[in-house]
């Protein structure tokens, strides 16, 4: 059976994409955090999917079986003939058809809601009946925009979510799973062993043998950094508030205080109707088929079921992460800083290359929020950048290990006795004991130039000649391992290297390179350099994010270069509401690169942040990709040879 996908928050239900007989685990990871739901059905001359098929399909992922314990609906099992499939398959929530299922991300009223959520059409409705789909991140921007008191709140307490539980099924109520199934006990005893161990939560017996739940307060607003190494950073609307406040009625439960903040406090009804309105007129329905599978991240994505007439049968399934990853296998070298375990937290780094007034600019951007700070040697200014981190610091603003700072090694010196004074020296002007990261920052080995004599020696020897010296890197990396070993870096890594000298590098390393940094922008995009490094498990940081902006004062580039005014970026970015700049720096975080940004401006600073409130579809990604020219403002291989008469390529 040949089987395609579609991307269903993307618009184009006609877009239809192969998935193949190689379909694997890490395709099917990689597809859910990039597309967040797509739509898996078989080609129009075969069979529909059936319910075995389905669980065949799912199956085949290989995902943590998730049991479904907390949710409100009742649910039957469906018998599939799929080894280990005895209670994979149960139908979806089958509230009468004549009730909207309201807007919720699955399970989010417990403390560890499941990551994948499928659902499979067996009978289509005559009418209506559609799972609705919407980002969480849409509507996380919305509820911030409009109502920034009320999520500033949801971010601080989270939710309590209040619901009365009958002894039996009640398949009248959307919301009538018996308390015994949903905490999977099978006595009063054992429930209340099981609920008095949940640290906040609070729970009553009623005369009539319900019994009242009060949940402890639950994470409302979350932040998705990544998932298995596919970039996501982005605030989601993660609850089910709107699901209990609209949803939670039946003749046990008043809706209107089915949720409240985590502190207690009431929430305000007109914001959660408001919330509920957005999502109802931006939600996006697609009519169900005979053998259509929707596959969900639930981590990204809210669900919610139209009202319908005639028959319909929509099963369910939901799982955990991966059971055992084939994603973004470690190295084998022991040693290695793979590319899971160099997490960032924070995506954007602040840069410190030419700015006017480095002190207060490092000062202010921590002071906006910038953790991951981009030094060198080179940009003679990591004095004024140490003043500014022990400023920030001593104010409270962070600690020290909050912050992210990355220097670099300069071509002057790369023999491995000078390696070491190297490092010292910046840590003596940056008033640091460690820096987390240390670069090589050129692959370019050069007279060395005495500390006391002139520092930073920037491209010139004492003569102001640029002159080369052999030297073997190999013995420059091994000098960088001591750093390592000695305590006073976490992690090394490269910059401005090409694919040659990283497997060279990587292939005498006792330590392996934990990132490389690069030029990368819409006219560069540098794919090939980009995917080696990541398969190296390299983490990939990337400057001069936004072109040729920093350049056009060198004259090496010219203003009408700049993408600012570019009318593809421009485009997207009118339809995102957002910036150019914000645009093409989303562009370089799902491309699963970190970009480095600088501005001397606090406005800009924070626009600059301003990434994690929305998403680049597929077909904006490959229309800024296209904008590609291997255009190179930053190469040696020119300016060195127009500036000091040393030519001097590193990249062909």
């Amino acid at each position: 059976m040949r089987l395609n996908y579609t991307r269903l928050l993307e618009g184009d239900f006609e877009k239809k994409v192969p998935m193949g007989d190689d379909f694997s685990q890490a395709d099917f990871v990689k597809l859910l955090a990039r597309s967040k739901a797509v739509l898996i059905r078989s080609e129009e001359d075969d069979a529909p999917i059936d319910v075995d098929r389905f669980a065949s399909i799912i199956s085949g992922f290989n995902l943590k079986k998730y049991r479904y314990e907390g949710g409100a609906a009742p649910r039957r099992i469906i018998p599939v003939n799929v080894p280990g499939g005895e209670d994979m398959v149960y139908t979806a929530n089958e509230a009468p058809p004549d009730q909207l299922i309201p807007f919720h991300h699955e399970l989010a009223q417990v403390q560890n809601p499941p990551q994948y959520l499928f659902f499979y059409c067996d009978q289509p409705s005559e009418t209506g009946g559609e799972t609705a789909l919407i980002d969480s991140t849409l509507v996380y921007r919305y509820a911030t925009d409009h109502f920034p008191e009320f999520m500033d709140k949801l971010k601080k307490y989270g939710a309590r979510y209040v619901r009365v539980l009958p002894p039996q099924d009640d398949l009248t109520s959307p919301i009538g799973r018996s308390f015994y199934n949903t905490y999977q006990v099978k006595s009063v005893e054992e429930i209340e062993d099981k609920l008095g161990k949940i640290a906040g939560l609070e729970y009553s017996w009623l005369p009539d043998g319900c019994l009242r739940v009060t949940s402890e307060p639950i994470p409302a607003v979350r932040f998705i950094e990544e998932q298995h190494g596919e970039s996501i950073f982005q605030w989601t609307f993660h609850n089910s508030v709107i699901a209990a406040f609209i949803g939670w009625g039946d003749s046990r439960n008043d809706r209107k205080k089915a949720v409240r903040f985590g502190n207690d406090d009431p929430m305000d009804e007109s914001v959660l109707e408001a919330i509920a309105n957005f999502m109802d007129v931006n939600k996006v329905s697609y009519r169900w088929q005979k053998g259509d599978i929707f596959a969900i991240n639930n981590r990204l994505v809210m669900h919610s079921r139209n009202s319908y007439t005639g028959s319909r049968r929509v099963y369910a399934a939901m799982f955990g992460d991966v059971a055992q990853s084939t994603v973004g296998d470690d190295k084998e070298n022991s040693n290695a800083f793979p590319m899971q375990s160099y997490k960032l937290h924070d995506p954007i780094a602040f840069g410190c290359w030419k700015l006017e007034d480095p002190e207060n600019a490092v000062y202010n951007a921590i002071k906006c929020g910038y953790r991951r700070i981009d030094s060198a040697c080179d940009y003679g200014n990591e004095k004024a950048t140490g003043v500014a981190i022990k400023r920030a610091i001593s104010e409270g603003l962070c600690t020290r290990s909050d912050l992210v700072i990355t220097t670099k090694l300069w071509n002057t010196y790369h023999r491995p006795e000078h390696v070491p004074l190297a490092l010292e020296k910046s840590l003596e002007d940056l008033g640091l004991d460690y820096v987390d990261e240390y670069l090589i920052h050129f692959p370019i080995s050069m007279e060395f130039v005495p500390f006391d004599k002139k520092y930073p020696p920037e491209w010139t020897n004492l003569e102001g000649k640029m002159v080369i010296v052999p030297n073997n890197i190999n013995e420059t990396w091994r000098a960088m391992e001591s750093l390592v070993e000695k305590g006073k870096v976490l992690r090394i890594g490269l910059s401005n290297f090409n694919c040659q000298h990283i497997r060279q590098v990587s292939s005498i390393s006792r330590i392996r390179p934990a990132s490389l940094q690069i030029e990368c922008h819409p006219r560069l995009t540098q794919d090939k350099i980009v995917r080696f490094a990541r398969e190296e498990g390299m983490a990939v940081t990337v400057f001069s994010p936004m072109g040729a902006a920093s350049y056009i004062s060198l004259n090496m580039a010219t203003k009408n270069e700049v993408l600012f005014d570019n009318q593809v970026v421009v485009s997207i970015a009118n339809n995102h509401q957002k910036s150019p700049g914000q645009v093409m720096l989303r562009w370089a975080i799902q491309r699963n690169t970190f970009p480095i940004c600088k501005s001397n401006s606090i406005d800009r600073m924070r626009e600059n942040r301003g990434l994690f409130d929305f998403y680049l579809s597929s077909d904006d990604m490959e229309q800024i990709s296209a904008l590609n020219q291997n255009k190179r403002y930053n190469d040696p291989g020119v300016f060195c040879e127009a500036a000091f008469g040393t030519f001097c390529p590193i990249y062909e």
